[in-house]
C-alpha cells in the first residue's frame, strides 16, 4: 500500500490549495480528492485520488512509530446538494502491548494482552448549506481488536460543519464519539475539534486549532498520560 501511494507521487497532477466551493473539501466530508491529486501534513496522513471518487491513506508518521494507520474512502452518490460516502479503516500498533481496556502491559504470554488495534466500516452524508457552508454527519460499525481477536463491538457516531468565508479560509468543527454495544452503553472517546486551515499559497495550508478529548502519550520510564484539551498545529501540502 505504502509503496502504491509514493508511487502515485511522482504522476499526481497540479492541484491546489484553495477551496474554490464546498464540494473541494474532503476533510471529514463525504466528497473525495480527484483523481491523481495528492494531500499530506507534517501530522497528518498522506492521501491520494485514486479516481474521482475513491481515495486512500496511509499515515507515514505513524507508521514510522511502529503503528499502521490506512483509510479508504469512496463516494456513492454523484457530487451533489446531499452526496453520501462509505469509509473504511483501520488502525494497528505492532510496538506496545494492551489489556482489552487499554491497559499497556508486557506479558506476551497472557491471552487477553496483545497489540491494540481497531477496524470500522463508517458512512457519512454531506448537506450542502448554501454556497460556503456543509454539515456532514455518518455513522457505522467498528471493533477494537487485541491481536487478530475482536474485544467489543462499537457503534461510531461523527458529526461535522464546514464553513468557507472564503476561499484561501476554512473553518471546521469535528464531533466524534463510539458507543459499545457488547458491553454496557457508554459514551467512548469523545473528541471535538475546532480547526481553521488558511491556504498560504497555491500549494500550502497552514492549520491552526483545539482539541477536545483524550490524547495518551508515553512518558520516558514507559507509563502513560492523558491530555483532555490540546493545540493542534500543521501544515498541509497539496500536490
Amino acid at each position: 500500500m505504502l509503496v502504491a501511494l509514493l508511487a502515485m507521487i511522482g504522476t499526481a497532477r497540479e492541484a491546489r490549495a484553495e477551496w474554490r466551493r464546498t464540494t473541494d473539501i474532503e476533510l471529514n466530508t463525504a466528497f473525495t480528492q480527484e483523481e491523481g491529486s495528492l494531500s499530506i501534513g507534517i501530522l497528518s496522513p498522506l492521501t491520494v485520488g485514486v479516481t474521482d471518487s475513491f481515495q486512500a491513506a496511509i499515515h507515514p508518521l505513524l507508521l514510522l512509530l511502529g503503528q499502521t494507520s490506512l483509510a479508504f474512502r469512496v463516494r456513492v452518490t454523484p457530487i451533489a446538494d446531499v452526496s453520501a460516502a462509505l469509509n473504511l479503516a483501520g488502525t494497528w500498533s505492532f510496538i506496545d502491548r494492551e489489556t482489552r481496556d487499554g491497559v499497556p502491559s508486557a506479558d506476551a504470554g497472557d491471552a487477553e494482552i496483545g497489540f491494540p488495534g481497531t477496524l470500522q466500516l463508517t458512512e457519512t452524508t454531506s448537506f450542502r448549506l448554501g454556497q460556503s457552508a456543509l454539515l456532514s454527519a455518518g455513522a457505522g460499525v467498528a471493533s477494537d481488536f487485541i491481536g487478530a481477536t475482536p474485544t467489543r463491538g462499537l457503534v461510531e457516531l461523527h458529526v461535522a460543519a464546514h464553513w468557507l468565508p472564503a476561499s484561501r479560509h476554512l473553518v471546521m468543527l469535528q464531533l466524534l464519539g463510539y458507543v459499545p454495544f457488547t458491553e454496557e452503553a457508554r459514551l467512548m472517546r469523545p473528541s471535538a475539534q475546532v480547526i481553521y486551515a488558511w491556504a498560504a499559497s497555491s500549494r500550502v495550508q497552514l492549520v491552526m486549532g483545539l482539541g477536545v478529548g483524550e490524547w495518551t502519550w508515553e512518558t520516558a520510564d514507559g507509563g502513560r498520560s492523558k491530555v483532555r484539551i490540546f493545540p493542534i498545529a500543521d501544515l498541509w501540502f497539496r500536490f
